[in-house]
């Protein structure tokens, strides 16, 4: 885990590139604290290359693992960020290749593969990347992102420039102007409380590098340096939802589940695991331990004394079933504390954040640094997979009423009565994020004129089931939770590991369908039953869903609420964008703060978490 840049100037000399490089280094500097290096070439036609690296050591704590990483030869260049988790697997194939002698670990392999397979190479790596691979003597420059986008990668470009780089603080740092905001996210963040649903950025011209894509850019040609990305992999939906014959059992999710989970064990470096007490996390733990791993482990968990939102028992439990330690982040001794970090963690995001679950996150980080975890395992990516969200159970049965599948529709309407799971969870404050129709009844007045006629994400259920769960996926929620993961744990210089982000489980489970995800009342049913025998029955069955939640509701509406009343009444930044009507955010806040149940707290906090925002980015924003 690392951070990464690949700058062309044009019209530039050399120096004007290196100092690029050092800016975004400084910008980046914690994603990688270990060891940093540049690579700086003239391309021709005065134009001038430079790539960048600051390395996080995970495999091969040696120098050998330094980077820009060069072939024997000198005429391939490499600069990587992320970790391909069968690169013991690749070497084999690789076989007596000089490039991996070079280093023990994975960015070797990875070297050698792109000389030896080209850009095919992608498709056999199982793991997160984002790469930039330059071939000195072709002057071709290939720059890549991982199947489910868990590494980040933004590209910028202009007439004097291309810039790529792992967090967007670096390219505004270099950009050389500021930037206008983006209707659209702004949009979407404040009604639907949802980012990183599309490749553009809170930042005009500031764009995410696309998921399972590459672009391979010939700098030997003049005007041909806009990048062009191209698909190299598509979610099973993309590609038709062929299931065929092929029953896909609890077994096999399960075998294919643990060996995802044993490959993501490889590490130099000491592991531990964000246990939250679901199934999800806890299922990772037990994977270890079938692997034999766990008495090497530290689990880290967040608690609170809110009974809503605590998770101990399960955790404790868990625990106790798993057998190795546990460190536990209390949230709420003071919830002004939280409120407090937003400015450092909207710097630390580049964008602002949904939830303060996402503080609790990054205390998590804090404490792993504490312990010496540098590697952490997540359970992120199931519920997106496995219809483990409430309105799954909702689009469920909305489309099986579609297609007349009354069996299906009644069964799990009547387990969700019996079992007393899901239904009871449902809130107007929460729907209209999904439900056009509520969306239009319950409209928000605190909106400014800025934000008028903006382009919303598709939240409804869309042509089928599958089609939704893959927006979930793809688009909707789980690149933001990525995006929020990968920011926290960076800015503690942190890994993160997902197994359920195994291309080869995703595959799997989009095949699996929708009737076995949501059965007899339970979400995730298949999961379950694959995991049944390997975890205590009180998690497999556990009929309410929390995951690192705090008592954000309760603390909007009394602790923080001299906070938000005090910035409401101010001047506020958002307002000189035209993003807020603030008469009208100061009278939704006041129904809000009088229990009014078609308020979601998400559309409060949203507003002031994106003040914050405004206000740490300031410098970089052009005026409206």
């Amino acid at each position: 885990m690392c951070g990464i840049a690949a700058i062309l100037k044009f019209g530039s000399c050399l120096d004007d590139v290196r100092h690029a490089l050092k800016t975004v280094e400084a910008a980046q500097i914690h994603r990688g604290p270990d060891d940093q290096g540049t690579f700086v070439e003239s391309v021709g036609y005065h134009t001038s290359l430079g790539l960048g690296h600051q390395r996080l050591s995970i495999l091969d704590l040696s120098d050998g693992g330094h980077q820009p990483m060069q072939s024997p030869s000198g005429r391939y260049v490499l600069v990587y960020n992320g970790e391909i988790y069968n690169y013991l697997e690749l070497a084999k194939e690789l076989g007596d290749n000089p490039i991996l002698a070079i280093s023990s670990g994975d960015t070797a392999v990875v070297l050698a593969a792109l000389v030896a397979w080209g850009t095919e190479a992608f498709m056999r790596f199982n793991g997160m990347w984002a790469l930039a691979f330059y071939d000195r003597l072709q002057k071709r420059l290939i720059v890549s992102r991982d199947r489910m986008g868990v590494k980040p990668l933004y590209v910028y470009s202009d007439s004097t420039q291309v810039v790529f780089a792992s967090e967007i603080k670096a390219v505004l740092q270099i950009c050389g102007q500021r930037l206008s905001l983006n209707r659209d996210v702004i949009a979407r963040y404040l009604i639907q409380s949802i980012t990183n649903s599309q490749n553009e950025t809170f930042f005009d011209k500031i764009y995410e590098v696309p998921q399972a894509t590459f672009a391979d850019i010939d700098l030997g040609i003049p005007d041909s340096h806009i990048p062009k990305f191209c698909s190299y992999w598509q979610h099973p939906y993309e590609k038709g939802m062929d299931r065929g014959d092929d029953v896909i059992s609890s077994e096999r999710i399960r075998d294919t589940f643990l060996d995802a989970v044993e490959l993501r064990l490889r590490s130099d470096v000491p592991i531990g695991i964000l246990l939250s007490g679901g199934i999800d996390s806890s299922a990772i733990l037990a994977a270890a331990k079938e692997a034999g791993c766990v008495d090497q482990m530290t689990a880290l968990s967040v608690v609170s004394d809110d009974q809503l939102s605590n998770e101990e028992p399960y955790i404790d439990l868990m625990i106790h079933h798993a057998g190795c330690e546990v460190r536990k982040v209390k949230i709420d001794d003071n919830p002004l504390d939280l409120l407090d970090e937003l400015p450092g963690i909207c710097w630390d995001n580049d964008q602002p954040i949904a939830s303060l679950s996402v503080v609790a996150h990054r205390k998590l980080m804090a404490k792993a640094c504490e312990h010496g975890l540098k590697v952490l395992l997540t359970g992120q990516g199931s519920d997106e997979q496995l219809g483990g969200y409430n309105k799954f159970f909702y689009f469920y049965l909305a489309d099986c009423m579609r297609n007349r599948n009354w069996g299906p529709a009644l069964t799990m309407s009547l387990g969700c009565i019996l079992q007393r799971t899901i239904l009871k969870e449902f809130k107007i404050a929460e729907a209209k994020r999904y439900i056009p129709a509520l969306r239009s009844r319950f409209k928000a007045e605190y909106l400014g004129e800025f934000v008028d006629g903006a382009q919303l994400a598709p939240t409804g259920i869309g042509s089928s089931y599958e089609e939704r769960e893959w927006l979930d996926v793809c688009r909707l929620s789980l690149p933001m939770l990525l995006h929020h993961e990968d920011r926290m744990s960076m800015s503690s210089s942190r890994e993160m590991r997902a197994p359920f982000m195994d291309y080869r489980l995703v595959e799997m489970l989009a095949r699996v369908p929708p009737s076995a995800k949501l059965s007899n009342g339970w979400t995730k049913a298949i999961f379950r039953e694959a995991m049944k025998d390997l975890l205590p029955q009180a998690i497999v069955w556990r009929k309410d869903k929390k995951g690192f939640n705090v008592p954000e509701q309760n603390w909007i509406r009394h602790e923080y609420r001299a906070n938000f009343e005090e910035m409401f009444r101010s001047p506020m930044l958002a307002a000189e964008h035209r993003l807020i009507n603030p008469s009208g955010i100061q009278k939704v806040y006041t129904r809000f703060t009088n229990e009014d149940s078609t308020i979601s707290y998400k559309e409060i906090f949203n507003v002031y978490c994106l003040e914050i925002w405004l206000r740490r980015f300031h410098s970089y924003i052009a005026r409206g």
